[in-house]
């Protein structure tokens, strides 16, 4: 425990980042407790049980406050007032934010109750959408979890409100043998938002040139958002159809997707998952299109990546890691060694404590903020 005071985090989480990181918060969520911090989930009430599922039980220890994440300008003020009450631990120490809408209502309810903000800024895409004017006064942190995220971020605010604490995620006790058996099919993850439709028809394109001569590949495409539908129309274009089986949500397969023995990232836009950590994580080795906001993504080190991100590249790039599974295995060991020395649980714990300390106290903290992209 740290001091005498036990400090009182409220935590409010989106339905958007619960869909896609729900592991990752009840692990996060099970660390600070056990670590001598309070909890208070404050989640979304449209959340069935099915999407809570068993982790759900695993943070049962933490109070939970179910509320609406949208409501019409007027209902806001009530809605906040709401929330402090349903607080069984009396007002937090600090609010802690994550995802889109759950700023919102983290503006909203700092504001109300006169406590710290803290806000996860886990895109790039969120860059676009921080706080301005009166709401921004209500946060006194922004959350980033790579270094280029956040000298983005200091280029547009204040720095001593900035903090890196890196995504932590559990590493297994040794990687996968990828590629180690040659009667058994070679198994491809796709992952991505489905937003970018120009970088999957690449990317699938030079997958049909690899399928070719190499027939025995079985490919996972996460497919999900508005342009699902027309991505999986080029895949049949190109014929895939026989090597490629579409998820809806990666997220919700992580045990499948471990058993892959390459990653493929065909977009590019700076957002961390969890997901492409724990595959680094077992030795997966991972082929992206470049993206600078992913520092642990460093070409020819501990990933490769594909520039330019043309069907000839992609097709080059696929070609030659399956076609070397000794250096395949080398790359995922680096990529390993990366993320066991960037981004384990306990460290992210660790700084995020750090982090909610200071920002109860109205200051700013320096931590060292590691390697970039070289």
């Amino acid at each position: 425990m740290r001091g005498h005071h036990l400090m009182h985090v409220a935590l409010i989480v989106d339905e958007e980042r619960l869909a896609h990181e729900q592991a990752t918060l009840n692990r996060m969520c099970i660390g600070l407790i056990g670590d001598g911090i309070q909890i208070t989930r404050i989640v979304p009430e449209t959340l069935g049980t099915e999407a809570l599922g068993a982790g759900e039980k695993r943070v049962a220890l933490a109070s939970r406050v179910a509320t609406e994440m949208t409501v019409l300008p007027w209902m806001r003020r009530d809605r906040a007032h709401r929330i402090a009450d349903q607080m069984d631990k009396g007002p937090p120490d600090v609010i802690y934010a994550i995802g889109d809408r759950a700023w919102k209502l983290g503006v909203d309810l700092a504001r109300s109750i006169d406590r710290p903000l803290a806000l996860d800024v886990w895109s790039a895409a969120q860059l676009r959408r921080l706080p301005r004017g009166r709401a921004a006064a209500a946060v006194y942190g922004y959350i980033a979890p790579t270094q280029p995220i956040l000298d983005a971020l200091r280029r547009r605010i204040d720095e001593n409100l900035t903090y890196l604490v890196p995504m932590g995620i559990a590493i297994p006790p040794k990687p996968r043998a990828i590629l180690s058996d040659p009667d058994r099919s070679i198994s491809l993850a796709i992952l991505g938002g489905g937003r970018d439709v120009p970088a999957y028809r690449a990317l699938l394109a030079g997958l049909s040139r690899v399928v070719r001569t190499t027939s025995q590949i079985q490919a996972f495409l996460e497919l999900s958002g508005p342009n699902e539908h027309e991505i999986w129309r080029h895949a049949n274009r190109l014929e895939l159809l026989h090597n490629v089986s579409a998820l809806t949500d990666a997220a919700q397969h992580r045990n499948l997707l471990t058993y892959c023995d390459v990653v493929l990232l065909p977009e590019q836009y700076g957002e961390l998952r969890s997901l492409m950590l724990d595959a680094m994580a077992f030795g997966i080795p991972v082929l992206a299109n470049d993206d600078a906001f992913l520092d642990m993504l460093i070409d020819g080190d501990t990933a490769v990546v594909v520039d330019p991100a043309d069907a000839e590249t992609w097709a080059r790039k696929i070609s030659w890691v399956l076609g070397d599974p000794d250096e395949a295995r080398a790359l995922g060991r680096r990529g390993r060694d990366w993320v066991a020395g960037r981004h384990r649980s306990t460290d992210q714990i660790n700084r995020l404590i750090e982090v909610f300390h200071r920002i109860g106290r109205g200051g700013a903290i320096p931590f060292e903020t590691g390697g970039g992209k070289n």
